[in-house]
């Protein structure tokens, strides 16, 4: 009865896992980047049904300026500190539970949306493993006042995984596919339609579609050790490809590793010490789409020779990171410490982008105290950080932009800060973390509309189009909070909250957050959960360049399964139940109420 015990506070646990990931894939873009790694196989799972997208996400347009909080990880892709391996299955005692292997998930809603979803894997197997997978989620519906345009969006995403477990490390090949298409509907039924470059728009006739695809592989090297107290090392390629209908097109290279070994463990004064180094290399080449325009002058014997060219700039720009580490644990005090180098720049040379280098450096100190185990960690710290503004990243917060000059792709600095927090469990049941943060930053990441200059020799692209508009220098402080709370496979919970202000405006960025949310299993094979987003007001400029208020929002979404047979569940997901009208980016209404509901079958 124990064991089954146990069993159950796991399958609790993994179901908690399940929805908090849920919620985290929409709040990526508002909360801090602790990064946690973890070194397992590729299990093919089924999520809750989430929202039809019909607009950018409400957390994507909140906060786009990216996270700068940098955990110092001594062993990338590896467990930082040393554990003796998790003993085999068959020695437990017990039968495996049976795992499918397979599932398909499907869902219709309101506003035509369709959503479909397939996993496969091969199972169990000491040697290798194979599994894949296929999403797509695509709405084709109207929002009232701007019926005269296609508010479609479609978005799908395939990945094949492979890995192969041998004696010294396991490698891994991941193959992603993924390509995002939106309508630009942002004019409503306006009586008369705007008229630029001497043409004048009927309904969506001359309305521009964005596309963007993303080919990528990322092969990866981790080691298998045996022993604790063996050198261990991780390795990663990462080739990433970005085109889009506008002939742009991004290649993006990264290759990173790490090595550490456990030098004192277990000593009078030692629990583990453990030293090891880190380097990162990525390098961004990127193809402009926009045709440049621009007059070449040849001096000649017969005197001055003008030609016009246009045509797409290449250009190049890359980063380097190299950063030796330390660990240190001795009874409650747990210390990780890194002298992170960064040299980045452009290797380039344009008419609005020189050739040029920086360097920075951040020393990057995280000290724990464990007050009372696992009650309470007292944890302060310093860090700081690099980030390449890619096409890939702009275009997953913004897909309605304007085709990208090579200066929209600038980077955003954070060149140091400070925090101090509290951590820890209030019972078996309730975790907590409390953080405040101030960072220096440079060239934060927001928006602004693209004001055309009617004289422009290249190509017509779009004409409600957004482009990046940095910061320069700013101070940043930040309060965030998280609350989880599980009891058995009965109730799942949580709770966060942000709190952010910059020194300066940064546009489409409220100042205050907050999630929620709830799952409770009622019976066996029947639950209910629900899902709440809440953020304050927030600036943007409009067409002409005047500064506009778009008001809060208050996003409640409730949500039902129930497993009617073994391998067979009903789900149906109410959205936005107060039926707001806010606003994502300017003149970009989200819809109103919409529902989905679908069928999941495990084979």
């Amino acid at each position: 009865m124990k064991r089954h015990s146990t069993i159950a506070i796991l399958l609790g646990f993994l179901a908690a896992g399940s929805l908090l990931h849920a919620q985290s894939a929409d709040t990526v873009k508002n909360q801090y980047n602790e990064k946690v790694l973890v070194t397992a196989p590729y299990q093919p799972g089924i999520t809750l049904a989430e929202k039809p997208v019909f607009s950018p996400q409400a957390v994507d347009t909140a906060l786009p300026a990216p996270g700068f909080d940098y955990e110092i990880i001594s062993r990338p892709f590896a467990t930082k500190y040393p554990i003796d391996n998790i003993k085999p299955a068959k020695i437990l005692g017990e039968p495996i539970p049976k795992l499918w292997s397979n599932s398909v998930k499907v869902g219709f809603g309101n506003h035509l949306s369709p959503l479909a979803e397939l996993n496969f894997g091969m199972g169990r197997n000491r040697v290798y493993e194979v599994a894949a997978s296929l999403r797509h989620h695509s709405a084709y519906g109207n929002i009232k006042g701007y019926d005269r345009f296609k508010t479609n969006h479609a978005y799908t995403k395939a990945n094949v995984t492979g890995r192969i477990f041998a004696d010294k490390f396991i490698s891994t090949l991941d193959i992603i596919y993924s390509q995002n298409s939106v309508n630009c509907y942002g004019y409503g039924n306006w009586d008369t339609l705007p008229v630029i470059m001497d043409e004048e728009f009927q309904d969506y006739e001359n309305q521009p579609k964005r596309w963007y695809q993303n080919a990528r592989g990322i092969l990866s090297f981790t080691d298998n050790a045996q022993n604790p107290e063996d050198l261990k090392f991780d390795a990663k390629l990462d080739y990433n490809l970005n085109m889009t209908n506008w002939r742009s097109a991004e290649n993006t290279i990264i290759v990173e590793g790490g090595v550490s070994k456990v030098v004192l463990k277990d000593r009078k004064s030692v629990d583990v010490l453990q030293v090891g180094g880190f380097l990162k290399f990525e390098d961004n080449t990127y193809r402009d789409g926009i045709k440049d325009g621009h007059f070449t002058v040849d001096i000649g014997s017969t005197g001055y020779d003008e030609n016009y060219e246009e045509g797409n700039e290449l250009l190049n720009a890359w980063h380097l990171d190299m950063r030796p580490t330390l660990y240190y644990k001795y009874k409650f005090v747990e210390l990780d410490v890194a002298l992170a180098f960064h040299g980045f720049g452009n290797s380039a040379w344009t008419r609005v982008v020189r050739k040029a280098s920086y360097f920075q450096f951040n020393p990057i100190i995280d000290l724990k105290l464990h007050v009372i185990d696992k009650v309470l960690t007292f944890f302060v710290g310093t860090g700081g950080g690099v980030e390449r503004n890619t096409l890939d990243k702009i275009s997953s917060i913004n897909p309605f932009l304007h085709p990208l000059l090579f200066s929209n792709l600038e980077f955003t600095r954070d060149k140091f800060n400070a925090y101090v927090g509290l951590s820890g469990n209030l019972s078996k049941s309730i975790d907590y973390r409390v953080k405040a943060s101030a960072h220096f930053m440079e060239d934060v990441l927001s928006f602004d509309y693209y004001r055309y200059a009617y004289a422009s020799r290249y190509d017509y692209y779009g004409y409600n189009d957004f482009v990046p508009y940095y910061s320069g220098k700013v101070f940043n402080v930040r309060l965030r909070g998280d609350l989880n709370f599980r009891f058995g496979e009965k109730i799942l919970a949580h709770v966060d909250a942000t709190y952010s202000h910059y020194s300066k405006r940064i546009y489409y960025a409220p100042e205050f957050m907050a999630n929620v949310a709830f799952k409770y299993n009622i019976v066996k094979g029947l639950s209910v959960y629900t899902d709440i987003r809440a953020y304050t007001n927030m600036k943007a400029l409009d067409r002409e360049g005047v500064e506009q208020t778009l008001k809060g929002c208050f996003d409640w979404s409730l949500g039902a399964e129930y497993r009617f047979i073994k391998r067979m569940t009903v789900f149906v997901d109410l959205n936005n139940l107060l039926s707001q009208r806010y606003y994502m980016w300017y003149d970009y209404p989200a819809y109103r109420f919409n529902f989905m509901v679908g069928l999941t079958v495990d084979f």
